[in-house]
């Protein structure tokens, strides 16, 4: 199901008159149909989720493109507030594979004094927000070696590794925010939300939300490479801090996938379920040469996959080309099974079709129906511990949901946490094959679904990495689990490497015993340790901007790229710069930016050194070289034209006698004859703003979109060694941009009055420029009044009658959210044939005026509709 929610601004811009509470809606079989309900709602109280317009966060280093909001939901089930992304694949496409989900907690409290708040589920309606109002609650975004952000690194020298989370606070009270934290991924984004805000409580329903006082706090991580680039995965770290033990606890998630290309009408009504993929033991022959590993022992790895998959019926004739699987990478687990499950596993699973009641084996739409949910054990088998449900019969294909959960987590104290990984991957799947194989899912079709899953999990899993000093390592290989007993409770515990009849380890409360759990000789390693959500990197692209002048946009980028180590092999691997352009973007129904065919590569650049001698420096031994460099730094050089681009704060040197630039070009020195860098991570360089680099594209119309991305190469990728010669593999960011990075370049300011004309005049029913009608542009189309003056300026459109038709200011909002003047020398206004009353403008001759300081502009268009 496709939710849209068009009252949503009205909870987030317009409180109710006077304060008052309006009357809460009655729930119905759908719970998320209700929570929409409540939105037209509002309580007295607003918070600011994001929800509306281009996101803070919206995952598109890869190729799964996916929104995260802070109000619950992952994904953008807002259509009629955001264009962003949900789930599409590949990239940009108007194809989707997830419509959201949202995480339920559901609980026993032991302290309610009224029995009906027993068993409560957080989250099952707008239940999570934002901690507060302040500009600090809000959606953070990181890259891979962002400043601050090193993993295993005292970044601020205090004497502890990591200790802040990315979310605007002092977490660790020495008075700086955000100095010391772990950047994960080519894109990271972490939010906090809680359960017991004032907006959560007073929203009104026929139940009352009653919270416990809970504070989650969301990863999201995206890959760029390609083999890793097909999932988005989300950490939920679950605080309680209700000042009280929980009990019984469960998380969930309702899951609502919305498979199909979104300008399809009822696209989402055609779903089909299959839980049973992917999911099972999968074994891999690990290489000999892996120096990682211990090739002796370590021959076979193991890979433990948990999830489901939902499909097309039929692929959209060949539109829907993938499926999407929501995974379940890991949660906290005991291994005595005392306070949590043993093994990572799905508690139950239920696949739900619409319109069904509850005591029919519909969806649960109160609290006390959702924990009853959550807690039982249906559709998993006992055995193997997964999804044992059937795939949905292809005739009954429709608007498909599913509940799954995990638990239960016993004695959850106050102060605990619960953490939870999961993933949204999306691959291709053969639609030209059934469904079903002899001994169950057929692996031709799913073939590709799998292997995605597979790679999904060992991202997630990482890799043996150099451990922190003081921190413990296996003692033996294959023992990847260390475990220290609570103060005074020494037990024993069995593990794989024992002898047989074995009593088991005993775990003390002090130290590490590690253990083998998985029973797997690949993911534990002596004098190593495993790090989560490792995985070979491009390195990131540049933070950019891209600023629109007359027939030019500048581009303008800072050198992150060159400062951020790869995260696999701790080198600065940096190469070259790509500049994209995307141009010719018509907004196709459904997309949310530029799709790959748009794109083409403006330039590349290399990074060399430039040397410059001391102007004082002398030829000592009379070689014909000075003795020193009075400088290094590094300067591009374009591939293609062999223009050299220099740092915005270091002009070139020139010879006063020649014009001649004085400088020695050579690749970097720290490189091998592979081009492989030899500077190992720790070493500094320093980080200059954007603008360091700039580079002007002039191939540009004023009044048309354009899009930008600078991307980044290395050179330091896997080697294919034949013969005893190494072949080096470049990998390389992405290229992206959503609708709401499009620059559109704008002519000069007028100097006199009386400058002022439209484009196109006459306006012939489309322009060249028009784009696809959209829910915050609903013409998709513009006429643009050219030589608009500088300073203040009001401008007028009239009927030939003199009826005022609209009406414009230079410091305007324009309907996709940009100002009218977008930069100081911005003369160009631009109208959508929206009249001041909402209503498209017909046919007609329309005379304009614009009053300014230097006076005013009289003229007349023609529109033909």
């Amino acid at each position: 199901m496709r939710f849209v929610f068009s009252a949503l601004l009205l909870l987030f811009i317009i409180p109710p008159a006077h304060g008052a509470l309006a009357p809460g809606p009655d729930p119905t079989a759908d719970p998320v149909r209700a929570a929409a309900d409540l939105a037209r709602h509002p309580a007295s109280v607003n918070a600011t989720p994001d929800i509306n317009g281009h996101g803070a966060c919206v995952s598109t280093a890869g190729n799964v493109w996916i929104k995260t909001t802070n109000f619950g939901f992952f994904g953008n089930p807002f259509s009629g507030n955001s264009a962003d992304p949900s789930g599409q694949w590949p990239g940009p496409s108007g194809v989707q594979y997830m419509g959201s989900w949202i995480m339920w907690l559901a609980a026993k409290n032991p302290e309610a004094l009224d029995i009906n708040n027993l068993r409560r589920v957080s989250g099952s309606g707008f239940e999570w927000f934002p901690p507060s109002l302040a500009p600090e609650d809000r959606i953070y975004s990181a890259f891979e070696g962002q400043a601050n952000g090193a993993r295993d690194v005292d970044d601020d020298l205090d004497g502890l590794i990591d200790e802040e989370f990315l979310n605007g606070k002092d977490e660790d009270g020495d008075g700086k925010i955000d100095e010391d934290f772990a950047a994960i991924s080519q894109q990271m984004c972490t939010l906090e939300v809680r359960d017991d805000t004032e907006q959560a409580i007073n929203l009104v329903s026929t139940e009352k939300h009653v919270p416990f006082g809970i504070l989650v706090r969301e990863t999201t991580f995206a890959y760029a490479v390609p083999g890793v680039n097909d999932f988005v995965g989300k950490q939920y770290d679950i605080f309680n801090q209700s000042g009280h033990e929980l009990d019984s606890v469960f998380v969930g998630f309702l899951v609502d996938p919305d498979i199909g290309p979104i300008s399809v009408d009822q696209y989402f009504s055609d779903d089909l379920a299959d839980p049973r993929v992917p999911q099972g033991n999968y074994v891999e022959t690990v290489p000999t040469n892996d120096p990682r590993y211990n090739a002796a022992l370590c021959t076979e790895d193991t890979i433990h996959v948990n999830g489901f998959t939902y499909t097309d019926d039929d692929g959209d004739l060949g539109k829907t080309t993938g499926a999407g699987s929501f995974l379940l990478l890991n949660h906290t687990t005991d291994p005595t099974g005392i306070k949590a499950p043993r093994r990572v596993g799905f508690r139950m699973y239920r696949t739900y079709a619409p319109g069904t009641p509850f005591q029919q084996g519909g969806l649960p739409i109160i609290d006390l129906e959702r924990y009853q949910v959550l807690s039982a054990t249906f559709g998993i088998d006992p055995v193997t511990g997964f999804i044992d449900e059937e795939r949905s019969d292809p005739v009954t294909k429709t608007d498909f949901r599913s509940i799954c959960s995990i638990g239960p987590f016993l004695d959850w104290q106050n102060g605990d946490k619960i953490e939870v990984e999961v993933a949204l991957a999306v691959q291709l799947c053969d639609y030209s094959r059934p469904a079903d194989g002899p001994n169950g899912p057929n692996p031709d079709r799913y073939a590709a679904v799998i292997r995605n899953a597979i790679e999904t999990q060992k991202t997630f899993r990482g890799g043996p990495v150099v451990p922190r000093s003081g921190e413990s390592t296996p003692d033996m290989i294959g023992r990847e689990t260390g475990l220290t007993a609570p103060p005074g409770g020494n037990y024993n515990l069995a593990d794989c490497r024992e002898p047989e009849g074995s009593e088991g380890r005993q775990v003390r409360d002090e130290g590490v015993t590690w253990f083998d759990l998985d029973c797997n000789y690949c993911t534990g390693t002596v004098g190593l340790v495993q790090r989560r959500w490792l995985a070979a990197a491009p390195p990131p692209s540049p933070q950019a901007r891209y600023t629109p002048g007359d027939q030019e946009v500048l581009l303008e980028w800072d050198n992150r790229s060159e400062y951020a180590p790869d995260p696999a092999s701790a080198l600065l691997d940096v190469k070259a710069y790509r500049v994209w352009k995307a141009s010719n973007f018509t907004r196709p129904v459904g997309t949310s930016g530029p799709g790959d065919e748009l794109w083409s590569l403006l330039a590349e650049f290399e990074i060399f050194d430039e040397f410059r001698p001391l102007v004082d420096s002398v030829d000592t031994n009379e070689d014909g070289m000075r003795d020193a460099m009075a400088k290094v730094f590094p300067v591009l050089l374009n591939v293609q034209s062999q223009e050299r681009i220099y740092p915005a704060d270091v002009p070139p040197l020139m010879d006063p006698a020649t014009g001649d630039t004085i400088i020695t070009i050579g690749d970097r020195p720290y490189r091998d004859e592979h081009g492989v860098p030899q500077i190992a991570h720790g070493v500094r360089i320093p980080h200059y703003p954007i603008g360091r680099y700039r580079y002007a594209d002039h191939n540009v119309l004023n009044g048309f979109v354009y899009f930008y991305s600078v991307t980044a190469k290395d050179s330091s990728g896997q080697r294919d060694v034949n013969g005893g010669r190494g072949t080096l593999a470049e990998q390389e960011g992405r290229r992206a941009a959503t609708e709401g990075d499009g620059v559109v370049p704008q002519s000069s300011q007028g100097t006199t009055a009386g400058q002022v004309y439209v484009v196109p005049n006459p306006y012939r029913g489309t322009a060249q420029w028009d784009l696809s009608p959209n829910a915050t542009d609903p013409t998709g189309t513009h006429v643009d009044f050219y030589n608009m003056p500088a300073g203040q300026w009001t401008l007028r459109i009239f009927t030939v009658a003199g009826d005022l038709v609209q009406t414009l200011r230079w410091d305007d909002l324009m309907v996709n959210g940009k100002p009218q003047r977008e930069t100081q020398t911005d003369g160009q206004a631009t109208w959508n044939l929206i009249s001041r009353n909402g209503q498209d403008v017909t046919s007609g001759i329309y005379m304009f005026s614009v009053e300014s300081d230097l006076g005013t502009s009289q003229g007349k268009f023609v529109l033909i509709r």
